[in-house]
Formats: C-alpha cells, structure tokens, sequence
C-alpha cells in the first residue's frame, strides 16, 4: 500500500471515531432547557435590538427568569 493511501485511511478512521464520540456525546450530555424560559422568550418581539442591556431575546428572558426586571423591553409593552 502506498503511503497516501495509508494515510487517507487513518485520517477517515479517526474522523469516524470522533464522530461517533461526538454524536455519542450530545445525547448522553443533553442539557434540558427551562421551560418556563421557553414561554417567557415567546412572548418578546425577537427583534435582537439589545435596548434591554443583553445581546437578544433569549438571554433576556433567561434573565426574567432568573429574576430581573420586565420592564427593559420596548417591543412589546402590553405583555408586561
């Protein structure tokens, strides 16, 4: 076998290996989001306008949450 060829072979055995891990390894470490989360970001407009202080709607909701202020958003004020 030639030398090229041989090296073809491992690099696509170890991209299958690491592929597999990573495969492997997004279902056995799977976060699960807060559900409440979910409904707070459906409720802001998803402009990524970033008046509120954060870089988009969902950290923001994340930070409603969490416990902070409803009252940065001006997309969408009759939900407040």
């Amino acid at each position: 076998m030639s030398a090229v060829l041989i090296a073809i072979l491992v690099l696509l055995g170890l991209g299958l290996a690491f592929g597999i891990l990573l495969g492997y390894s997004s279902i056995r470490f799977k976060v699960e989001g807060n559900p409440l989360v979910e409904q707070v970001d459906g409720l802001l407009p998803q402009t990524q306008c970033g008046q509120c202080g954060h870089p988009g709607c969902r950290p923001y909701a994340e930070a409603i949450v969490n416990g902070e202020a409803i009252n940065k958003c001006p997309g969408r004020p009759e939900h407040y």
